[in-house]
């Protein structure tokens, strides 16, 4: 870093720190005990009522007391009624963290429902777990909202804890999550969300996706939600996209995750999905299914996509043609603008999340009539193909986005960004 000025450097130390920390973690992580948090334990706790009783997404189907180490705040581990990529019903987990200090600003704490970063695949993943152990990389941004005087409502997504396989990057099954994790925290009045709480939605790269599919989804999905803005930081709004910059990248073997998602998603279609894969392909998804975000250096980094398929092409090529390429422009950000102010923080030389998409999905918002606040931050490339383009972009979206969430949440006027 010589010759860098300090601010930089200091910026760049912090973010591959950020980086690292899970793939540092990841193996405390596994070896963590899984006993009882309290009341059901883990086992008891993430196995859904079999059937699922009668009611209305958002319904409140479990709560107990969670562990929250370093926190100085209440947390409560819950599992609530959501509907997954096809509308069926699932019951989803999550934890919602409340604040000792009071709320500062005026009329009731705020709740923000955070969207998780790439967690991984295996039940072990799922955030509400690793944060009984303090090792879950999202306090990074749990810990700051907290600090402002904020709620955290922080889903797991369908299928992280929960039996059956995660639709990863699936962009309908997360906004309901999200969406259905804001509806449970207002029900959560006895663990000590405020009465009248305002939402706010949140997140960074798969979370970011999130947020962002969340504030597209909630004029239709859940019209009665007091929701008051969107923080999406890095969203991959194009799937095709992601798989050019992932492939041959240290989370190239994250392309188990994106399949293994789909046919999960659209179990109508797997046979005909995994036709695409050889030998070498199939034991990668298979392994994707049981790994976590720490375990990619068992992942195969760095190896092209073209060893994992039948005829040699590139996964990229697949996901153009159906029926992939119908399941990927599902996935698409940009083809409903929200009705709530949203801001989009990206980082231009982001090595996993291509910037044209992001700008592509901002543009359709603007065009559509919705108040963006769009922030492109030019950091110099490091390393690229590691991942660090992308999680040095957090610092900078963290710190601005906080800082406008506040605004939004104390009434001043919108900060449109959107021209013409």
């Amino acid at each position: 870093m010589l010759g860098m000025p300090m601010r930089t450097a200091r910026l760049l130390t912090a973010a591959l720190t950020m980086l690292l920390m899970p793939l540092v973690a990841g193996p405390v992580a596994a070896a963590a005990p899984t006993g009882s948090v309290s009341g059901t334990g883990d086992a008891g706790f993430y196995l859904p009522p079999d059937p699922l009783p009668d009611g209305a997404a958002g319904d409140v189907l479990r709560a107990e007391p969670a562990v929250a180490p370093a926190l100085d705040a209440t947390a409560t581990r819950v599992m609530y009624r959501s509907e997954n990529a096809t509308g069926g019903p699932t019951a989803v987990t999550g934890t919602v963290f409340v604040p000792s200090q009071p709320w500062a600003g005026d009329g009731p704490r705020p709740t923000i429902v955070l969207g998780p970063g790439t967690q991984g695949m295996g039940d072990q993943c799922a955030p509400s777990k690793l944060t009984h152990h303090a090792q879950e990389y999202e306090y990074l941004h749990i810990v700051p909202l907290l600090a402002r005087g904020y709620a955290v409502a922080m889903t797991d997504y369908e299928g992280l804890g929960t039996p059956g396989v995660h639709p990863y990057l699936n962009r309908v099954s997360q906004g309901h999550a999200m969406l259905d994790m804001a509806r449970a925290a207002l029900r959560l009045t006895d663990r000590g969300i405020d009465e009248g709480t305002r939402i706010g939605f949140w997140g960074y790269s798969q979370g970011g996706m999130s947020s962002a599919a969340a504030a597209e989804l909630a004029d239709t999905y859940a019209p009665e939600l007091p929701v008051v803005a969107a923080v999406a930081g890095s969203p991959p709004a194009s799937l095709a996209d992601l798989a050019v910059a992932g492939d041959g990248s240290l989370l190239s073997g994250g392309i188990g995750w994106v399949v293994n998602g789909f046919a999960a998603a659209y179990p109508q279609l797997r046979e005909e999905l995994l036709s695409v894969f050889n030998p070498a392909g199939r034991d990668i998804l298979a392994r994707a299914e049981t790994y976590c975000i720490y375990d990619a250096p068992r992942m195969n980094p760095f190896f092209p996509t073209t060893w994992y398929t039948v005829d040699g092409r590139p996964i990229a090529d697949h996901l153009a043609a159906e029926p992939w390429a119908s399941l990927v422009h599902e996935q698409q950000l940009g083809n409903i603008a929200p009705a709530i102010s949203t801001f989009v923080a990206q980082n231009t030389t982001d090595d996993f999340v291509q910037v044209s998409g992001v700008d592509t999905m901002v543009g359709k918002w603007c065009a559509g009539g919705t108040s963006v606040t769009y922030r492109r931050y030019g950091i110099p490339p490091v390393l690229t193909g590691t991942g660090a383009g992308h999680g040095i972009g957090l610092i900078p979206a963290a710190v601005e986005g906080m800082d406008w969430m506040d605004r939004r949440f104390a009434g001043a006027p919108d900060e449109n960004t959107c021209t013409g």
